[in-house]
Order: C-alpha cells, then structure tokens, then sequence
C-alpha cells in the first residue's frame, strides 16, 4: 500500500463501502434460518424472502429458492443451495440494481453461534465450512446517475472527496457528478466542483471531463488504463494522471477484503453504452482458531 508521501492518490475505498458491504445481506439471509417455525421448504423460502425485503430500501421483484434434501436440514444448520433472483434491488435508498441473482453451494453453519451479533466475524465464527457463491448484478447507467444525484449518496461521496484533499488543500463542493458508459469497457466522467472562498473573495468553479478504459486482471483486480481528462478544457499533464491511475488501483485490488476471510472473483465485467454487467464469485472462510 502507497504512504502518505509516496507520490500517490489514494481512496478509502473499503472505509467508503463498509456500511453497505454485500457479506451484510448474507448474515442476514442465514440469520433468517433461525426465524422460521416449521423446515417446510415453501415457508423457509418465504421467511428468507420477507427478511431480504426488511432490511433492503426496496426490490421491484424478489423469488427465493431454498434446496433442502432432507426437509429438516434447516435446523441442523444444513441447506443444500440458495438461489436469489430479483429486480429493481435498492440495498441502499435511492441505489437501484436493475437485476441481482445470487447462487450458493451447499451451507453448514452453527445455529446457536450465527444467532450472536456481531456481522461477518460472528457469521465466519458459525461457519463449519467456507459459505461461497456466485453473483449476477446489472446495472444501468441511468439508475447509477440518478443515484449520484439524490442526497444521501451525494453526501458520502463529498466525504470520500474531503479525505482524499490534504489538509492544507481547498476546500471542494461537488456540483454535479456523471458518468457516461461508453462502449469496449470505457467510461465516461464529467464532474463540477466549487471551491470554497473565504470571506471576500469569489468562489472558483473547476470543470472537470475525464474518460478511462478499465481490464480485469486475474480476477482479482480491476486496472484502469489510457486515463485522459481535462480541468477547465485544459488538458491534464499525463505524468499526473498517471500517478493518480496508479493510487487508484491500489485500491481495486480485491485482496483489500481477504483480512476478513472474504475470497471473491470477478469472472465477468462488461460495460456498454448502457449497462455495466458484473458476475463474480465469493467465498467466505470459517474463523481460524489463531484469529484475534
């Protein structure tokens, strides 16, 4: 990881999402087991279903498959595959996934210990095996612009602004943020920032237009590449922009997560003109013994 002073850009991209990290919608689909009164499949199927449309913003569409051979599993903390499949997925208010499917393998987990609080640690504590999986997410372009536009995202996003300004640095409100999906993976940025006078001055405002390619790497990295942008329709120096290409890999390295026992896999990520298409796979590793 970059130092402070190596020279690089760098985002707190894990601190940024943590409070909407996909594991927490897991938890909430095992702890859901707990809940249901009879192993029947079509009611363990429905407490699942429920629970998700609780604890989510909102969903259009949601079915829910819970495979069970025998029926009683469930209470042996046992279940043969869960398959998820919905549309118009809102896990935060006013971020709308255009379709979200989730497939598992086989699950066994320790009742007792799963209903303790405590997220993903008390979730791989009640782990008697790694709980993987894999996931298909749509997104589309309109509905992630809508989201940069409504407050509540609006909001984290000027944090994640304001940590990565040094101290000494002005001060940046964001004005508009888009992004434009461009086809062969390339995506589009146009960005308005005003900057913050003090009293008797006039405020400055920075236009801002950018375009990046993006590759996957091994499944476990996302590299953007051939970064072009301008500041003010002058065109950034190339030495900058590449330092800034190269914070913000750092930082798209899915390895950042394995500290948690969490394994995950980008098999597929396409981009068009209108939609950004993502299936990956995760697995998530019981607690070890030698772990704090």
């Amino acid at each position: 990881m970059p130092t402070p002073n190596s020279g690089y850009v760098t985002l707190n991209v894990e601190h940024f999402w943590g409070n909407y990290c996909p594991m927490e919608w897991f938890t909430i689909l095992l702890s859901s087991f707990i809940t249901a009164i009879t192993p029947v499949g079509f009611i363990v199927d429905t407490v699942v279903a429920n629970t998700l449309r609780a604890q989510v913003a909102g969903v259009e569409e949601l079915a829910v498959r819970v495979d069970n051979t025998p029926s009683y599993q469930p209470i042996q903390g046992k279940v043969d595959r869960i398959r998820i499949a919905s549309r118009g997925l809102e896990p935060i208010e006013n971020l709308r996934i255009d379709s979200f499917e989730l497939e598992t393998d086989p699950l066994d987990f320790d009742l007792n210990r799963i209903q303790e609080p405590g997220g993903i640690k008390k979730l791989r504590e009640s782990l008697r095996k790694p709980f993987q999986g894999a996931f298909h997410m749509v997104i589309k372009e309109t509905d992630l612009n809508q989201a940069l536009e409504s407050p509540n995202i609006k909001i984290q996003i000027q944090k994640l602004l304001d940590q990565v300004l040094p101290p000494q640095a002005p001060r940046f409100e964001i004005l508009k943020l888009r992004l434009n999906f461009l086809p062969e993976n390339r995506l589009g940025l146009e960005v308005e920032l005003k900057q913050e006078a003090e009293e008797g001055q006039e405020s400055n405002q920075l236009d801002i237009t950018a375009e990046v390619g993006f590759q996957v790497e091994g499944g476990r990295s996302i590299k953007l590449i051939d970064l072009s942008a301008t500041l003010n329709e002058r065109k950034l120096s190339q030495r900058f922009l590449g330092l800034l290409t190269e914070g913000i890999n750092q930082q798209l390295d899915l390895a950042i997560f394995e500290n948690q026992g969490i394994i995950a896999r980008i098999l597929k990520l396409n981009l068009n003109e209108d939609t950004l298409d993502i299936v990956a796979f995760f697995r998530l590793n019981p607690a070890s013994a030698e772990e704090p």
